[in-house]
């Protein structure tokens, strides 16, 4: 197959498949009125050991403190999570889960465990495996390289706020 070849088939691939993953990751969040991005929040404070703030979890999941803050906002709207400010310093607001966010969380994460044990069963456990290899050394040399739109576009305060290409940069140099 010439580069050309696997270049369509690629964009074939996104077109058809990449670009509703999240579409299938997210069903069972669907009767809870929430995004998967917000189910993450909410297991990311069930699992915690240490008490969370919106800027950890902003951190974690490499993404801006205002994505994480309309994804909280959303869970606080729904009283699945609470505030607590921290009595030393009032600008710090841990997050925990409410009763009826622990019950959520639990419904999701039980939910999304047999969609996924689910796709694991006919992909295989070895072919899932590798996939997952594979996609993430792709994004981790593609970062390495200096390719944006892999990890750093999703906080977009960061060196990545705009494709860019090493080639073009190369080029601009030489210039």
């Amino acid at each position: 197959m010439t580069e050309s070849e696997i270049h369509e088939r690629f964009v074939d691939t996104y077109m058809h498949i990449l670009k509703y993953v999240g579409d299938f990751v997210s069903v069972p969040t669907r009767p809870y009125k929430i995004t998967f991005e917000a189910y993450t929040v909410m297991r990311m404070i069930a699992t915690s050991e240490e008490p969370l703030t919106l800027v950890k979890i902003a951190k974690a999941q490499r993404v801006s403190r205002s994505a994480i803050a309309r994804q909280i906002n959303v869970l606080l709207d729904l009283k699945y999570i609470e505030q607590t400010t921290n009595t030393n310093d009032r600008r710090i607001k841990y997050l925990s889960l409410t009763p009826a966010g622990v019950k959520v969380e639990k419904e999701i994460t039980k939910a999304s465990e047999e969609r996924f044990h689910q796709w694991v069963q006919v992909y295989g456990e070895k072919r899932a495996s590798d996939t997952l290899r594979y996609i993430n050394d792709a994004e981790q040399k593609a970062t390495e390289l200096g390719f944006s739109g892999f990890s750093g576009l999703h906080d977009k305060r960061g060196r990545h706020t705009e494709y860019s290409d090493p080639k073009a940069k190369n080029q601009l140099r030489i210039s």
